[in-house]
């Protein structure tokens, strides 16, 4: 019986194919660059008859081998995902190879969170992979705390920060440089000027800045997770995407009480962050995403996707006057509507939002588009960034599909 069972093994371990072809399928008339595609483990143990304990998936096209990563999504210590960025015509397909290594080579970092302690001012910080709010609202007290005043995150092309206090807001820095930038800025350096690397560029004040969440409660609005304990994790960090959760648990809004968890995901290559919004125990209030509106008038609404509405303002807003882009892209099957908040006397001002519809315990996911004329030519007018949240939705709509061939 013994030999038998060592028997079944090997010829299992022979069944094994020791790569795997896929064809990554475009079904848009565009080409298609530098987009994700993702395969769950589950679909890849399916297509090469096995466990994939121990093993990660190289990618491989022609003589070349493409980044990728596997993410373990869920916190269990076991990868789910794996993803690599695809490229490929107009209505057409691409392939690609796929084979399990123990372990992956070193790639270009395109994408990077930072969160980190100060110890010792200017000199000596702590990266953290958990982290809680503080309390108050003093940016004073918040950089005494943090290095960015909370989590950075960023890619190639941009990056932002999140203020882990009771503003809870979100800012942008534009980057000139697609190098990774957070872990050396912010320790004394004055990055509302100019650097080699770029500069703060968003003038947030007491609005819902670059896209920070809100819900509406009996027409007022109140900032996510404000004023119950909140709490930084981090999920994953790799070379093309990026994870962390901001949480925070029996938040107060009137006579309910909700538990949040707002999922922020960057990908390398774009003009945004991803966010995953889940709330537990909804009452009747409203989830809101934000744009400043503090150097702006007109927000464009545009309706033509067939899947997903753009709410988008253009303007010279950025902090040395440049024209700067701003948006939202929602799911239109979550998408409420829109409104602005006031100018003054409430605690959010200044923001155009979008409504969005969170129910109990089902997550929606939304973007967030920065895009600064410095950072791309393209930007400097206003047709070239419409076009290109056109595109972006678009993309979001139909995205590549990965088939085993």
């Amino acid at each position: 019986m013994k030999y038998l069972v060592i028997l079944l093994l090997v010829l299992l371990s022979a069944c094994k194919p020791k790569e795997r072809t896929i064809e990554v399928v475009n079904t848009l008339p565009v080409n298609r660059t530098d987009e994700p595609v993702i395969i769950q483990r589950q679909t890849l143990e399916r297509w090469f008859h096995a466990s994939l304990k121990g093993e990660q998936i190289l990618v491989l096209q022609g003589k070349d081998t493409i980044p990728s990563q596997c993410d373990d999504t869920d916190g269990d210590g076991a990868w789910d995902e794996c993803l690599f960025f695809g490229n490929v015509p107009a209505s057409s397909t691409s392939e690609y190879r796929l084979m399990p290594v123990r372990e992956l080579p070193l790639f270009r970092p395109r994408t990077n969170v930072r969160m980190a302690k100060i110890i010792e001012m200017f000199k000596k910080y702590e990266e953290l992979n958990e982290a809680e709010r503080i309390k108050g609202t003093d940016t004073k007290v918040t950089s005494t705390v943090y290095q960015l005043e909370g989590p950075g995150w960023e890619n190639d092309r941009v990056a932002f920060r999140n203020y882990l206090d009771e503003r809870n807001g979100m800012d942008i820095f534009g980057k000139v440089v697609d190098s990774m930038v957070l872990d050396f800025i912010g320790r004394g350096d004055d990055y509302h000027s100019m650097g080699p690397w770029g500069m703060d560029i968003l003038k947030v004040g007491n609005s819902l800045g670059a896209g920070a969440i809100a819900l509406l409660h009996a027409d007022t609005l109140v900032r996510g997770g404000i004023p119950s304990r909140g709490k930084y994790r981090l999920i994953t960090e790799g070379p093309l995407r990026s994870r962390f959760v901001l949480s925070c648990e029996d938040w107060k809004v009137g006579e309910a009480k909700y538990d949040l968890y707002h999922t922020i995901t960057i990908w390398g290559g774009t003009y945004s962050y991803e966010s995953t919004v889940k709330l537990k125990n909804s009452g009747r209030d409203t989830l809101v995403a934000g744009i400043v509106k503090l150097h702006s008038d007109t927000l464009y609404v545009m309706q033509d996707n067939p899947k997903y509405i753009i709410l988008a303002t253009y303007d010279k807003q950025a902090f040395n006057g440049e024209y700067l882009g701003l948006g939202l892209i929602v799911p239109r099957d979550a998408y409420l509507g829109w409104n602005r908040a006031p100018e003054a006397g409430h605690d959010v001002v200044s923001t155009y939002y979008a409504k969005i519809l969170a129910e109990n315990n089902r997550p929606v996911t939304f973007r967030f588009y920065a895009c600064w004329e410095v950072s791309d030519k393209r930007f400097a007018s206003r047709e070239g960034f419409i076009d290109y949240m056109k595109e972006e939705a678009g993309k979001m709509a139909f995205p590549l599909q990965a088939e085993l061939k």
